[in-house]
């Protein structure tokens, strides 16, 4: 009875059920009449997700504005921010793809020349953050081992070891070759599974108590 008390947690739910039900009939085949009404639960979930994005990003535009009109600290980041999502808006609005006419909005990110500008900005920034990386895992190699802790320096020659597998000459070795595409074929993705594994268990077990009511992260509690 306690369930039947808070109507809107209980008309929450029964949405949430029924609509997830029917989408997961769907994807076991459980006739045309039941495809229809899922697919057009997708299609209004795609439709509400676009506008909460939409109001998301005037939301941020609108934040980083009074950031930097009031001048307050680290304002120049906000700039960086706003200057960056207008720069992708034009690309992809007032650069379509060769061939077409007038405004075509881009389906998605990876078409040109949104794809051309990721080049040219993001993926030096993501290299240059990738080449950062092997400091700071130098720099936590050596706190692990100034621990002097059997687990920490454990890890610490494995990835040594591993890092000097990979060295060419090392590599062509005789038996090295092979030992390390063994480690890779057996060992490596048995651990990957065993994780994906685990992430999808996971996965259904979150699902399932969303579906029944326990997790309700579709409510603002």
């Amino acid at each position: 009875m306690a369930f039947l008390r808070d109507l809107k947690r209980a008309f929450a739910i029964l949405i949430a059920g029924v609509s997830g039900l029917i989408v997961l009939l769907d994807f076991a085949g459980s006739g045309a009449v039941v495809a229809i009404v899922a697919h057009t639960l997708v299609r209004w979930a795609a439709l509400i997700t676009a506008l909460a994005l939409l109001i998301g990003c005037m939301s941020v535009v609108v934040a980083h504005i009074q950031r930097i009109r009031h001048r307050n600290p680290d304002w120049g980041y906000s700039l960086v921010l706003l200057a960056g999502m207008i720069l992708v808006i034009v690309f992809g609005i007032f650069f379509p793809l060769p061939g077409a006419t007038g405004i075509v909005l881009p389906s998605s990110l990876a078409e040109q020349p949104i794809h051309a500008l990721f080049n040219a900005v993001y993926i030096p920034l993501s290299s240059s953050l990738l080449a950062l990386l092997a400091f700071f895992s130098l720099s936590a190699a050596i706190r692990a081992l100034g621990r002097r802790s059997a687990d920490a320096t454990v890890i610490v020659i494995v990835a040594v070891v591993v890092l000097l597998s990979q060295l060419p000459t090392i590599s062509a070795l005789p038996g090295i070759g092979v030992t390390i595409q063994w480690v890779n074929d057996y060992v490596a993705l048995a651990g990957a599974r065993g994780l994906l594994i685990g992430a999808a268990i996971g996965a259904l077990v979150a699902s399932v108590r969303v579906l029944l009511g326990f997790d309700l992260p579709y409510l603002d509690r």
